[in-house]
């Protein structure tokens, strides 16, 4: 089920681009995050977008990823899901973008929350090139 929602941001997304759909505009999360990672990389913006997808899904049991536009850029964000009052919560969160012939990321958490290193060292495990798939 995951994977169909991933696949359907990633449609969006592509569709948006080539100007056959609209980007969903969502609503700020938390101001109070601060960025941590603001990187590039020459993988493949979906392949990057896929693993810190999959890794966090195994880190939290909601992960949801939905795609939007901001400053003039398409983005796909990756956020911990909704909690049990039904909504996101966006401590972490990821925006996957395109970058050159690669992809660019910014990754975000709210200061002080202690959060496991995992989900921002999944974060820079994905951002290496690749070729293939795991799945």
């Amino acid at each position: 089920m995951k994977r169909v929602v991933l696949m359907a941001a990633v449609a969006v997304l592509a569709g948006g681009v080539a100007g056959c759909g609209p980007i969903n505009q969502m609503s700020r999360p938390d101001p109070a995050a601060g960025r941590l990672l603001d990187l590039g990389t020459g993988a493949d913006r979906f392949m990057v977008l896929n693993c810190i997808y999959h890794g966090w899904s195994a880190l939290a049991p909601n992960v949801e990823s939905t795609s939007y536009a901001r400053e003039g850029a398409d983005r796909v964000r990756v956020y911990r899901g909704q909690g049990a009052d039904g909504k996101a919560i966006y401590n972490p969160y990821v925006d996957v973008m395109q970058g050159g012939f690669g992809a660019r990321l910014q990754y975000f958490e709210i200061p002080g929350s202690h959060l496991p290193r995992d989900y921002e060292q999944t974060v820079k495990r994905c951002m290496v090139p690749y070729s293939g798939s795991s799945d």
